[in-house]
């Protein structure tokens, strides 16, 4: 890895959110203060708008250790859930025990969780990530929670549509419905973008040095649009570009060569502005992105993967669940933008390999064969007729 040769002590530009990375410029800075007072009072619904890629995850992963010990938290990480199963979960989460399958009964518990916590000092947080992909019912159903007293913080992480979403289900409900705090997470400009590359940098050990010219920043920026996924992509790359070229620093070139090892265009090309001024992403055009699932060789089950985060691993909140001993309980994750998918080790026990090599973060082509314990998934892109 060109950690060696940067002599650095870990990877600056991993996919997975670490709140040690968190990085705080103006408007983040406002956003997590925002945050971190809500869960002092741990009521309400609030919720984190974003587009894909600007670090709604990674907030609310520093959300969860905010005041540690003072709070419990429920994480919602599978935006597939129906309401009965999204109780269900938050129940399992805090060893509940519903008298009944019954979602009356489920709610019953959770409130006097709720009400016990609170007597005792304790907020109560649900954390749920990407909530515009929730059913209408389930999203309603969180709602609803946040309603009853005493009630727990409800944080919404999801993309700009989830704003229209809930303004919707509030006009529906009427005065039933709990006000919800929206904050919206934005793009970082260049200044940005140079804080965001030497705050990372930093955290991974760079010191005083400089690793990166300054004629770059403005190149990532007109990749990037100062995304903070696609910036770590795009360093990650450009980085192994360097180690490659012998090179103690990152230059023009090694950006444009990762540029176009992904095969990526211009940021304002892949994604026009709408009518509203929000930066609308580019489609996948007649493709369909799949994991075909085997353990030992035999079919388990064909998973497609629509733009965002899954994690795969044996614990019951992932997103794609490996029922094996040699499998993590957050083994790797697959990230999948409008253009391409991305799979990342998350530090587990047996790593990962992709095509018999091992790897902590690859770019996934079709027919990627990615092993995870006694588990092959296959990487499929299938044209849409």
């Amino acid at each position: 890895m060109y950690t060696d040769w940067f002599k650095l002590k870990r990877l600056p530009f991993r996919l997975r959110p670490d709140p040690e990375f968190l990085y705080l410029n103006g408007e983040g800075s406002a956003i997590f203060e925002a945050l971190r007072a809500a869960t002092a009072t741990g009521r309400g619904a609030m919720a984190l708008i974003g587009e894909a890629g600007v670090g709604k995850t990674t907030l609310l992963h520093a959300i969860a250790q905010q005041r540690q010990g003072a709070m419990s938290v429920g994480r919602i990480q599978q935006p597939n859930l129906t309401s009965q199963e999204l109780l269900q979960a938050l129940c399992e989460q805090w060893n509940l025990k519903p008298g009944a399958e019954a979602p009356a009964e489920a709610r019953a518990v959770l409130k006097r969780f709720v009400a016990e916590e609170v007597g005792h000092g304790r907020s109560v947080i649900i954390l749920v990530d990407e909530a515009h992909r929730l059913a209408t019912a389930t999203l309603k159903e969180l709602l609803n929670l946040c309603a009853r007293q005493p009630a727990p913080l409800t944080v919404l992480a999801g993309a700009p549509e989830l704003r229209a979403q809930l303004t919707a289900l509030a006009e529906g409900a009427g005065a039933a419905s709990p006000p919800v705090t929206f904050l919206q997470i934005p793009r970082l400009d260049t200044q940005g973008t140079e804080g965001y590359l030497r705050h990372r940098l930093s955290v991974a050990g760079s010191g005083s040095r400089t690793l990166f010219d300054a004629d770059t920043v403005a190149e990532i920026q007109r990749y990037t649009g100062g995304t903070p996924q696609l910036i770590n992509e795009l360093c990650d790359a450009a980085m192994t570009q360097a180690e490659t070229h012998n090179s103690p620093r990152v230059g023009l070139a090694e950006i444009r060569s990762a540029a176009h090892e992904l095969k990526w265009v211009e940021f304002a090309a892949r994604a026009p502005t709408t009518a509203s001024g929000v930066a609308a992403p580019a489609r996948r055009e007649a493709l369909r992105a799949e994991l075909d699932v085997q353990q030992s060789g035999k079919p388990v089950r064909r998973l497609e993967l629509k733009p965002g985060r899954i994690t795969i691993g044996r614990g019951p909140d992932c997103g794609l669940q490996l029922d094996s001993q040699f499998v993590s309980r957050h083994h790797c994750q697959i990230i999948t933008t409008v253009d391409q998918s991305f799979v990342e080790d998350l530090g587990s026990t047996n790593g990962i390999t992709v095509n018999g090599r091992r790897r902590q973060l690859h770019k996934l082509a079709p027919q990627d064969q990615i092993v995870v314990g006694d588990h092959t998934l296959t990487y499929l892109e299938t044209a849409i007729n």
